[in-house]
C-alpha cells in the first residue's frame, strides 16, 4: 500500500504539479507587484482569471487521468515484480488522488495570493486543518477501503485546504468565485465528466482491437488523449467557456 501511494503520488505530482507550479511561479511576482502598488482591483482580477484558466485545464486532466489510470500505470511501471495486483492498487490510488487535482490547483494559486499580501498565517492555519482532516479520514477510511481510502483522504484534504483559503476571500467580498465563474465551473465540470466518459469508452474500444503489451497501451493512451482533447474543446466551445473562445480567436488571428 505504501509503495502504491508513492508511485501514484509521484506520477500525480509530475502531471499536476508541473503544470500548476509553473503557473504559480509566474503569477507570484505579478501579485507581489500589484500588492505593493496598491492595485487591488487588478490583484483580484489576476487571481480570478488564473483560477478560472487553471481549472479549465485541470478538470479534464483529472477526469482523463481517472479514465486511463490503469493502462497508464501499467505502461509506466508494469512488468517484472510490478505485477497485475500492483498495477491494480496503484491505479486505484491514482484515481482517487485525481479527485483532488482541482483543490490542489486552487490551494497553490490562493496561497500565493496570501503570501503576496505578506499573510502567512491564513495558509498556515488552513494547511494545519487540512492535515488534521487527512489524518482523521485516513483513520476512518483506510480499514474498509485500504489504499483507495488513503488516496481519497488526500484528495479531500487538498479540497478542504483550497476552501479554507477561498472562504476568507469570499467573506471580504473579493469575488474570486462569483456568479459568472460559478456558471463556467459547472460547464467545465460537465464537459470534463463527458470527456472522462469518452476517454473510458475509447479505451474500452481500443483494448479489444489493439495488440497487448507496451505498444498497445501507448496507442490506447494516445487515442484516449486525442479524443478527450477534442471532446472537451468542442463541448466547452459549445458552452461558451471563455478559454475555448479565446483559442478560436487566437487561431483565427494567426490564420488571417
Amino acid at each position: 500500500g505504501v509503495s502504491a501511494m508513492e508511485y501514484s503520488n509521484n506520477l500525480y505530482l509530475v502531471i499536476a504539479g508541473t503544470f500548476i507550479l509553473s503557473i504559480t511561479n509566474v503569477i507570484f511576482p505579478r501579485l507581489s507587484r500589484l500588492t505593493a502598488g496598491g492595485k487591488e482591483s487588478a490583484f483580484r482580477d489576476t487571481i480570478r482569471q488564473t483560477v478560472h484558466s487553471s481549472l479549465y485545464f485541470v478538470l479534464p486532466m483529472s477526469a482523463g487521468l481517472m479514465a486511463v489510470s490503469r493502462p497508464l500505470i501499467s505502461f509506466l511501471y508494469g512488468g517484472g515484480e510490478f505485477d497485475d495486483f500492483a498495477v491494480g492498487i496503484t491505479s486505484s490510488a491514482l484515481i482517487f488522488l485525481s479527485l483532488g487535482m482541482a483543490g490542489y490547483a486552487v490551494q497553490n494559486i490562493l496561497s500565493r495570493a496570501y503570501f503576496a499580501r505578506q499573510d502567512g498565517k491564513t495558509p498556515l492555519v488552513a494547511g494545519g486543518v487540512s492535515i488534521l482532516v487527512n489524518i482523521a479520514l485516513c483513520m476512518v477510511l483506510t480499514g474498509p477501503f485500504q489504499v483507495a481510502g488513503l488516496a481519497f483522504s488526500s484528495a479531500v484534504s487538498s479540497t478542504v485546504y483550497a476552501l479554507l483559503l477561498l472562504l476568507p476571500m469570499q467573506r471580504r467580498g473579493e469575488g474570486v468565485l462569483d456568479r459568472t465563474m460559478g456558471l463556467d465551473l459547472v460547464k467545465m465540470l460537465l464537459a470534463a465528466a463527458v470527456t472522462g466518459l469518452a476517454a473510458a469508452g475509447v479505451l474500452s474500444l481500443l483494448t479489444g482491437v489493439l495488440p497487448g503489451g507496451k505498444i498497445g497501451e501507448l496507442l490506447s493512451l494516445g487515442g484516449c488523449a486525442l479524443v478527450g482533447l477534442i471532446v472537451y474543446f468542442v463541448l466547452t466551445l459549445a458552452l461558451a467557456v471563455p478559454e475555448a473562445k479565446l483559442v478560436v480567436s487566437l487561431a483565427r488571428g494567426k490564420h488571417e
